[in-house]
């Protein structure tokens, strides 16, 4: 199926194999292939200079290290748009539930599962922010963010927003945010002195896992920050 490609053929959309072009590993940068209508035929743009006789790359698109394994059978080791999925949800048990799932579901997340935490700062998305500021307001803050039609500053960390959200909550936030990282950080077994890959295979997975370690050590660097950061409540 990675080998699959969307072309043009008798005015419709079908999917090919394109020798040659197939054949172009992976680095970063931007996609540079797209289908001529009106010469009919795929072009690609190189995405720098290359000198005679040296292997040409094409970037494969925005894709975390784990989708570029799972569907192209390697690990790109300084892959700017890797991110780490982290499965998050409401827990039955939760009093507040039927609350929580309403304010989630205002701004379309109510069936949300898995949010990404990325390489690049900020590590969260908008949505995660959204979800871990919803899971951790207490019933105050849930009767008042429930009154909202849309409660658009629970989406944004820019300072309006913020303003709007209040340190309290998003100290608590950003600390349960630091907590599940650590805890999911705790659980991948690095030992240094483990006997080196005997497969790419598992070269590959070793080097997986390493990414996604660096992702959360970056993801709690940078939340600790914030959090030193965040007034307290008796600052004006």
């Amino acid at each position: 199926m990675t080998r699959q490609n969307n072309i043009q053929l008798a005015d419709s959309a079908t999917t090919a194999f394109i020798p040659l072009w197939d054949m172009c590993n992976h680095e970063h940068g931007k996609i540079t292939t797209d289908f001529n209508k009106e010469k009919n035929r795929g072009e690609c743009y190189a995405l720098r200079d290359f000198k005679a006789g040296e292997q040409i790359f094409i970037f494969y698109g925005s894709r975390s290290n784990a989708d570029l394994f799972l569907h192209n059978g390697f690990v790109y080791p300084n892959n700017q748009h890797d991110s780490l999925s982290l499965a998050l949800g409401i827990s039955s048990g939760d009093p507040a539930r039927e609350v929580r799932l309403s304010l989630l579901s205002k701004l379309g997340l109510a069936g949300v599962t898995h949010f990404s935490l990325y390489k690049s700062e900020p590590p969260m998305s908008p949505e995660l922010m959204a979800f871990i500021r919803i899971f951790t307001m207490n019933q105050e803050e849930l009767t008042k963010w429930s009154n909202q039609s849309i409660p658009g500053d629970l989406v944004s960390w820019e300072s309006p927003s913020a303003e709007a959200v209040g340190p309290d909550l998003d100290r608590r936030a950003y600390q349960y945010l630091i907590t599940r990282c650590k805890l999911i950080r705790a659980s991948y077994k690095m030992d240094p002195e483990e006997s080196p890959p005997d497969t790419v295979h598992r070269k590959n997975i070793k080097q997986l896992k390493e990414c996604e370690v660096q992702i959360l050590d970056g993801a709690i660097k940078y939340l600790e920050k914030v959090l030193e950061k965040l007034p307290t409540t008796n600052e004006v």
